[in-house]
């Protein structure tokens, strides 16, 4: 059955497995398809944009020719005018400052020199042609070139030229100086040709042309720079320039979409309706013909008629705006993905808190991984792209604007302590530790949150009676003060869902995934609860040491993967007279013999490899062991028992080395027992001849009831430190197949666990063979060879002794014979009892120097062991009851009361003791029993 169970599991996984490789492919394959779309797109977009530059440098260049042939039109014309002025080409050059005077100058130029040296009586200035780089006419009339010269040539003349009378046009002034200069006498003027006229009459006109030449010079070389320009970036690849994205708002009611916000008209008789006015067609043809949108949200609206108008109004009669019930983000250009891609990189453990979030598929509100990534980004936001930078801030503006209030109020809220139903969503991240509690505060569980909180949400108003005892069903075990239906306030009652997993253990250790509730009970929606009053709650907002009392819990269940001794603590223990609760922690040898527990069912996958299982230390996986069941199955060694027990109350085993040491008994028997019981532990050979044959130790306890019989195998195993397994014949059984099947298995646990094995009350299995009795002889023969063969430390007692078969003789290494406590060995188990209330803190609820006292009176009283050990119980439980102190009159009393009944068999067997009866019928013999009367 279970190689079947095995083969259809892994079938099962295989087939799992096949179908995620083939949705894997198919994931993959739609997104290279959608990659090469985006390429060719975009080398699309660069054609366009290609052509387009090319096409604006052709006009460019027309216009560049058109204004060059314009302002070559212009320039001829120019020259035309000049030349009908009679002007040379070299004077014109001369004057604009373009290039000097030519060296072949006629001598009418040099006698205009000459002239204008007389006429001024001053000392003649450098000639042109004597220095090529002057820029200047001469300094006293002031003449240079450009624009500057022709401003001040024109301030020269008005004020020093004696040709001219005034500052009118210059056609006017030409006219005037040529009749002055008729008027002038002959004397007085050299003739010169006409086109060396003076500076100031003719010339003042032409220079005006030249500088508007020289101005128009100076645009068309601009122009042809500009032209050489548009040239050379024609020729160069063409970048695509920065597109300008925008986001767009999309409203769903129904299966419609529109473009406006909904609003409500009215409908038939006094109902209302949602309506809007701008429906799309098809969506992803809308978003085709809009490039510019990088990221769209689609708000959802339930497509309804509201008759009770009275819901959606305020106070004053307005209705509000209707409220989508969903929201979802969709990153539409490939741009804003890559850009979503390059900030999550940069955000630290996005993946642990996201592990699903894919950039292609549709984002809900609230957007979480906005709410998580917001105080990165200002860090993160300068390493990424200019692109990306932009995109992500618009990306997250757009996001603030409705949901950045909301973020920074949750984060407030829960840092104080408090949380409200609007704000759980925010509450629990994956990866957080949540614990739950008792109705007593303690830590119930923890486990680890796989994912977010469920935006849906169930709700249940005034829940009663069977919704009541659904809710409590559903809760977690242990946890009864969630919800109060017996409240007087009208109570609504809020169930989220969240995936968590813990471990399970069966002798492996597997990650168990489920989903738990937690619950929410508001008297009013806007109301908030302590974030400790949850069910469940993260671990950060639990009490400080909860975390430690976690971390504790996990490495005491590590310890336990393997078989382990432990010590378990129960408040209602007695500890005076008992030591706390012994067990075995083995959930291997559990499933071995519970096949059909739920336990032995699981067959989980170890998740731990063989190495990291046989280390001592956990594995140092984060929050791993906080996660940790809170029980574990173990074996109560003295009820014998299975039992489910608390990891958290599990203690270390407190050998009681002192139990030895207080055994009533000669100091050399009690040296011999050490001697050998050390032996034994510290052997590793065998001396028998025959393997696994005689390698064990078997003593034999035997003497009167009481004598300390069972407290010296108590002792041997303390002093041992190994554990105390207890048979007697009850657990056993008396038919020979069942004693055989029994006690085989008993020896074989007793072996594993490393034991001191007690067989109490050994007499049924010790008694001499009788040929009549044939099943007496098969149970003894069934016990001789359990013997035979045990090769561990096995402790025997028996008050019968003289009814022994013989044969056990042989097997029995070590027999010690316990003889009636006299008064010294009666008062040492006094003043042990009363030391052992020292230690345990009783001194104020008992008067122990008062029973110290009297305790050579209470040795007098002839009381064994286990007598006296019942007197003193009683004795406490009556001072308890009369609200005194416990002194040593409880105990006489307890003493006189219990005394009676050993009086009455006294008087009933004639003043025969029990050990006089046991010794005339053979069965043992006391060295302290007194004839009858002689006591």
């Amino acid at each position: 059955m279970a190689s079947s169970y095995d083969d259809d599991s892994s079938q099962e996984d295989l087939t799992v497995r096949r179908k995620k490789v083939i949705q894997q492919k198919e994931k993959l394959r739609w997104k290279e398809e959608l990659r090469q779309k985006s390429e060719e797109s975009q080398r699309q977009a660069e054609r366009e944009q290609y052509e387009r530059a090319q096409r604006r440098a052709e006009r460019g260049r027309n216009e560049v020719r058109n204004k060059t042939k314009k302002e070559q039109e212009r320039i001829e014309n120019l020259r035309k005018e000049q030349t009908e002025e009679d002007w040379d080409s070299d004077a014109v050059d001369a004057l604009r400052g373009y290039a000097p005077l030519s060296h072949d100058a006629t001598t009418a130029e040099d006698l205009e020199w000459k002239h204008l040296k007389h006429e001024s009586n001053q000392e003649p200035l450098e000639h042109p042609n004597a220095n090529q780089d002057d820029k200047g006419w001469y300094h006293d009339t002031g003449f240079k070139t450009g624009k500057r010269g022709a401003q001040r040539r024109r301030q020269s003349t008005s004020s020093t030229d004696p040709y001219t009378t005034s500052d009118s046009d210059s056609t006017e002034r030409l006219g005037t100086s040529k009749l002055q200069s008729k008027k002038q006498p002959t004397k007085q003027r050299r003739t010169v040709p006409q086109r060396a006229t003076l500076p100031g009459t003719d010339r003042r006109h032409n220079l005006k042309d030249v500088s508007a030449l020289g101005d128009a010079l100076d645009e068309i070389k601009a122009l042809r720079m500009e032209n050489e320009r548009l040239r050379q970036a024609a020729c160069q690849p063409s970048v695509p320039s920065q597109p300008v994205y925008s986001s767009k708002v999309f409203y769903r009611i129904g299966p419609a979409l529109y473009l406006d916000e909904p609003r409500w008209e009215p409908a038939e008789g006094s109902s209302v309706r949602l309506l809007a006015n701008s429906p799309i067609r098809n969506l992803e043809h809308y978003l085709d013909q809009h490039p510019e949108i990088s990221f769209s949200i689609c708000k959802e609206y339930a497509q309804h008629v509201v008759h009770d108008c009275s819901e959606i109004e305020t106070i004053d009669g307005v209705y509000r705006p209707p409220s989508p019930t969903h929201e979802v983000l969709s990153l539409v250009s490939p741009d804003m993905q890559d850009a979503v891609e390059e900030l999550i990189q940069q955000i630290p453990k996005f993946g642990d808190y996201f592990p699903r979030f894919d950039p292609d598929e549709k984002i809900p509100a609230p957007y979480l991984f906005m709410y998580y990534s917001t105080p990165f980004i200002p860090e993160v936001l300068p390493k990424l792209g200019a692109r990306s930078r932009n995109l992500i801030t618009q990306l997250q503006a757009v996001i603030a604007e409705s949901y950045g209030h909301e973020y920074k109020s949750a984060k407030l809220q829960a840092d104080k302590g408090m949380i409200a139903r609007k704000h759980l969503k925010y509450l629990i991240r994956p990866g957080d530790v949540l614990v739950s509690t008792t109705s007593e505060g303690n830590i119930f569980q923890a486990c680890i949150a796989r994912g977010w909180i469920e935006a849906s949400e169930t709700t249940l108003k005034d829940a009663k009676g069977e919704e009541w005892e659904y809710m409590q069903n559903r809760r977690i075990k242990g946890h009864d003060r969630l919800i109060n239906p017996k409240s007087s306030r009208k109570m609504t009652t809020y169930v989220w869902r969240v995936p968590v997993w813990y471990w399970l253990f069966d002798g492996n250790f597997e990650r168990h995934e489920t989903n738990i509730d937690i619950m929410m009970s508001l008297a009013n929606e806007e109301d908030s609860v302590e974030i400790r009053s949850l069910n469940n709650y993260p671990l950060q907002y639990a009490a400080a040491e909860t975390r430690s009392l976690l971390e504790k819990r996990g490495k005491i269940f590590w310890s336990l993967r393997n078989r382990r001794f432990v010590s378990y603590m129960r408040s209602e223990e007695d500890e005076l007279y008992k030591i706390e609760d012994r067990y075995i922690v083995d959930t291997k040898s559990f499933k071995m013999l519970f096949p059909d527990s739920n336990i032995a069912q699981m067959r989980l996958k170890n998740a731990f490899s063989a190495t990291a299982m046989a280390n001592d230390q956990p594995p140092k996986e984060d929050d791993a062991l906080l996660v940790i069941p809170t029980t574990i199955m173990a074996h109560n060694l003295q009820e014998k028992v299975w039992r489910e027990l608390f990891v958290d109350q599990i203690i270390d085993v407190n050998w009681n080395k002192q139990a030895f040491e207080d055994l009533v008994a000669e100091p050399e028997t009690k040296e011999l027992v050490q001697a050998l019981v050390m032996k034994q532990i510290n052997a590793r050979r065998s001396t028998d001849f025959v393997a696994g044959k005689g390698n064990g130790l078997i003593m034999l306890l035997h003497g009167a009831p009481g004598t300390g019989k069972t407290f010296t195998a108590e002792g041997v195993a303390e002093f041992a430190e190994k554990p105390l397994l207890r048979i007697t014949c009850g657990d056993i059984g008396t038919e020979p197949e069942v004693v055989d099947q029994r006690l085989r298995a008993t020896l074989r646990l007793g072996k594993l666990w490393d034991c001191v094995v007690l067989l109490d009350e050994a007499d049924v299995f010790l008694e001499e063979r009788d040929m009549k009795d044939l099943k007496r002889n098969a149970l003894v023969s069934v016990f001789l060879r359990a013997l035979e063969y045990y090769d561990g430390i096995l402790i025997l007692t028996s008050n019968r002794v003289g009814t022994f078969d013989e044969a056990f003789k042989s097997r029995i290494q070590l027999a010690l014979h316990y003889d009636n406590l006299g008064i010294v060995q009666r008062k040492k188990i006094w003043r042990n009892f009363i030391i052992r209330m020292k230690k345990l803190e009783e001194s104020s609820s008992a008067d122990l120097e008062d029973i110290l006292d009297h305790i050579d009176e209470l040795s007098k009283e002839p009381m064994n062991g286990r007598e006296i050990r019942n007197a003193i119980t009683i004795a406490r439980q009556l001072a308890q009851f009369r609200g005194q102190r416990f002194q040593c009159s409880h105990l006489k009393h307890a003493m006189k009361v219990g005394s009676r009944f050993s009086k009455y068999l006294k008087d009933l067997r004639m003043n025969y003791t029990d050990d006089m009866i046991k010794q005339d019928s053979g069965i043992r013999y006391s060295y302290t029993a007194a004839p009858a009367g002689l006591e």
